[in-house]
């Protein structure tokens, strides 16, 4: 490998290393914010274990940071004890709180799979749900009878995607990864030290398929249920190329998109053309932030290498709200583990904020709980 590429890799992990490990120092973060005067957000991609601990935890952390209501992306198969607690939290806050459902994969190469999940969904709805959320073991976890990756648009989902056009039921689609899993996680690779300790996530080898392959699936899938609402979460997992998000809203109507655990990347363009997409787009666009609240602590948008506190969740959150209030220059995105690079505020019109912000959650999401 050239020199200078493995020098500057090292330098660039230095340099989080030390950023990370400085940041408590930094008085400008040490005092946490507090709800009054902050404009209400609806979080619409959040997964909260639903025990005591997390969601007391969850609520505290919602509350002083101005967030209204959140959707749990991960209430588990209808059927499960995770479902069961789900809805009962649902039952408890109300409007506060939204949830999807999600598949099980169990017995998937056996006959009527697709069918029972199907009556799974449409229960799940019955019961209170908004929604699917279909993780990315679609495309590079779950495997067919013969031993090969389950394809985005296997026909075997043709059953639950027609059920949840009847049912309302909007199928949040998580597809790939980051441009950057695909490639080796070696110390070229500019989110090594996020591979590192996760090295789950790269899907270098040859045994999975490229992420062209998987988008252009997606976008078959997409096209053939036309009467399917689709939430393509993380910027449809194409922050990477805006244009290329913004080829595929005009092409597909039925598809939205969230902004979750993405600004670091999507950040990284020109902000008047982030700008401007975001104005293009302001009815197709959720806000989210793709945190994670368990017994064990928080997830902040990537894995966490030890135990962030409630200084850093409220840190986190309120970079979100800096990206897209203000038009601040060079600052720290909020996933400081994808990459150490600095984004620009987009300072978006208050009209957009709104949408995106509650009103497409709204129409999209909470409505169905009612």
């Amino acid at each position: 490998m050239p020199t200078y590429r493995l020098s500057k890799s090292i330098g660039s992990l230095l340099l989080i290393v030390f950023s990370i490990a400085c940041q408590d120092s930094n008085p400008a973060t040490e005092k946490a914010p507090a709800a009054a005067g902050l404009r209400l957000i609806t979080d619409s991609h959040v997964h909260l274990s639903p025990d005591a601990q997390s969601i007391e935890r969850a609520l505290n952390l919602f509350e002083r940071n101005g967030i209204d209501r959140f959707c749990v992306k991960s209430a588990g198969p209808y059927g499960s004890r995770r479902f069961a607690a789900t809805a009962a939290l649902g039952d408890r806050l109300g409007d506060k709180f939204a949830y999807f459902c999600n598949l099980d994969w169990t017995g998937v190469n056996e006959p009527g799979w697709a069918e029972r999940e199907a009556d799974r969904l449409q229960k799940a709805m019955k019961r209170g749900a908004s929604g699917l959320k279909i993780f990315k073991a679609l495309g590079l976890g779950v495997r067919d009878i013969q031993g090969k990756f389950m394809a985005v648009d296997d026909p075997r989902l043709d059953p639950i995607m027609r059920r949840a056009a009847e049912t309302g039921a909007v199928v949040a689609l998580h597809t790939g990864d980051p441009v950057t899993f695909f490639d080796a996680p070696d110390l070229t690779n500019e989110r090594y030290f996020e591979l590192l300790f996760a090295p789950s996530w790269s899907f270098s080898d040859s045994d999975h398929p490229s992420r062209k392959t998987l988008m252009e699936a997606r976008d078959r899938l997409l096209a053939r249920h036309p009467k399917t609402t689709f939430l393509g979460i993380h910027l449809a997992n194409m922050p990477e190329d805006l244009q290329a998000v913004d080829r595929l809203l005009e092409k597909q109507p039925n598809l939205y998109v969230d902004t979750s655990a993405r600004i670091g990347e999507f950040g990284r363009h020109p902000a008047n053309e982030v700008r401007a997409f975001f104005i293009k787009h302001a009815d197709r666009i959720l806000f989210g932030t793709d945190i994670i609240i368990s017994p064990s602590g928080y997830q902040l948008g990537s894995l966490s290498i030890w135990p962030d506190e409630e200084k850093d969740a409220d840190r986190f959150l309120m970079a979100h709200r800096e990206y897209f209030e203000t038009d601040h220059k060079n600052m720290d995105h909020p996933t400081p583990i994808q990459g150490m690079w600095t984004v620009d505020g987009i300072h978006l019109p208050e009209d957009v904020l709104e949408k995106l912000y509650v009103t497409n959650a709204e129409k999209l999401i909470f409505s169905k709980r009612r």
